[in-house]
């Protein structure tokens, strides 16, 4: 079941797998199992207009098809950003994997800005996004490219 309730619950559960510092700002959205725990969460952060952070932990078997639609619906669509940006540290390899399967790009390392050596910076534009359901003008725009 995707859930956007008791933002305070969601965000420290967030923060806490991740050590992020939690924001005032910070928005998120989670998947619970059946008897209601917290199995993910995705969170997002420094909007600016044009994009947003996007932070990601999970457990086990987290992660649906229905929130990772609801996970791009809310950056792209909601908040109306062009870009998604992720920060992860060199030594997370998983997060890294899972990114790039999500559809992130690396776009930089910044050397040394983590314990784990480095950030990589990693980013998804709107139209890289395979996550959001196209409406029947976008297929039909893109027929006609």
């Amino acid at each position: 079941m995707i859930h956007t309730q008791n933002q305070d619950v969601l965000a420290t559960w967030l923060c806490n797998k991740i050590g992020l510092v939690p924001s005032p700002h910070l928005r998120c959205i989670a998947r619970l199992n059946s008897a209601g725990q917290i199995m993910g969460v995705v969170g997002y952060d420094a909007y600016n207009g044009a994009s947003c952070l996007m932070h990601v932990a999970g457990e086990g078997n987290w992660i649906s098809r229905d929130l990772l639609r609801a996970a791009f619906d809310y950056p792209f669509n909601v908040m109306r950003c062009q870009v998604v940006l992720g920060m992860v540290p060199s030594g997370n390899v998983e997060a890294l994997k899972l990114n790039e399967h999500l559809g992130f790009k690396v776009k930089n390392r910044l050397y040394g800005a983590h314990p784990d050596g480095s950030l990589v910076l990693m980013m998804m534009t709107r139209d890289e996004c395979r996550w959001l359901r196209k409406s029947m003008a976008q297929v039909e725009h893109a027929l006609l490219q």
